[in-house]
């Protein structure tokens, strides 16, 4: 890789390379046509080559140490959808996400019918149970906690207090920097559908909340992908939207309706509610207004008039100097 990207380098003495020629090689790969991530890899061999001669004092130091490579500039396509991606649902999607749902289980019992009408009656019959399989629960978790998915495909049995509506697990995005469990309280609906759920899959004690009905282990990543696909079909809901904009929607709605940050990043589960304010904090409600409304009504007297319509504000007098201006 370093002979092919970077060969005209080759006969130069290492400790003579400088900031800006590696710039300079990244502009002239650019112009060449080559993708931000091949030029960024063609720099990591280099820069790995220039660490391992400097700790084996072929050389004093690496002269590149710290040299980044410059981002590359949006495309049109990603300026266009810049902000898009952590959006919350509108009230016409969310009624179009229950929809889905709804159209997701339809479909699922009609196949299972006929299945069942067809030679195969030994089948469990859908019709009999509050759900045709884990998606509706699995969705309608994600939605009344705002988790991420890899906790939803981690969710166990043991971690659920239906009783007491809480959750209580580790993190495993921070798993390696938090590995303590974190208690999460859940809604009286969320509680319902885990209820419900629970129940039909058998009371389990333990075990995976939304297991893989092929291996009863752990979902796979992509597991989700096709059943959400399904879901926007049957309720009509964008084909651009994300099931991640589910967590999205989450943190909106709470800070929206005036949930403090702090609280929105304890229950999205960041570790620094940094994470939190540059991402929702422009949701907040706009007080400022009403601050300042609320000091002009305090601040300023109104005077008498003879139209009650038409107030006469008289403003606050100014302190009087004397004469020598003080």
């Amino acid at each position: 890789m370093i002979k092919g990207h970077f060969g005209q380098w080759l006969s130069r003495p290492m400790q003579s390379l400088k900031k800006s020629e590696l710039l300079a090689w990244q502009a002239d790969k650019e112009a060449d046509g080559l993708q931000y991530p091949t030029i960024s890899r063609a720099w990591d061999a280099l820069r790995a080559m220039l660490n391992h001669a400097a700790s084996d004092g072929l050389i004093d130091a690496n002269p590149l140490a710290g040299v980044k490579l410059q981002k590359p500039a949006l495309t049109e396509q990603e300026l266009a959808s810049a902000g898009t991606a952590r959006r919350y649902l509108l009230d016409e999607e969310l009624s179009l996400l229950f929809k889905g749902l709804e159209g997701y289980q339809k479909k699922k019992r009609e196949q299972r019918r006929n299945s069942r009408a067809h030679g195969r009656a030994y089948l469990a019959d859908l019709d009999a149970v509050p759900y045709a399989d884990h998606v509706a629960p699995w969705v309608l978790t994600m939605f009344y906690t705002g988790f991420r998915p890899g906790d939803l495909f981690g969710l166990r049995w043991e971690h659920v207090n239906l009783r007491f509506k809480t959750i209580r697990k580790v993190i495993e995005k921070t798993a390696h920097h938090n590995p303590q469990p974190t208690l999460f309280p859940i809604s009286s609906a969320l509680a319902k559908v885990l209820a419900d759920w629970w129940k039909q899959c058998g009371k389990p004690g333990e075990g995976y909340v939304f297991p893989s009905e092929r291996t009863g282990g752990r979902l796979d990543k992509s597991a989700m992908r096709k059943p959400w696909a399904a879901i926007k079909k049957a309720g009509g809901l964008p084909d651009a939207l994300e099931l991640y904009s589910l967590r999205h929607n989450f943190a909106s709605r709470l800070v929206m309706d005036g949930v403090d940050l702090l609280t929105v990043s304890k229950l999205m589960g960041h570790t620094d509610i940094q994470t939190t304010i540059q991402h929702y904090a422009h949701l907040q409600p706009n007080r400022s207004r009403d601050v300042v409304d609320a000091f002009a009504s305090a601040s300023t007297p109104v005077a008498e008039s003879s139209d009650p319509d038409f107030p006469v504000v008289s403003p606050v007098s100014p302190v009087s100097s004397d004469a020598n201006g003080s």
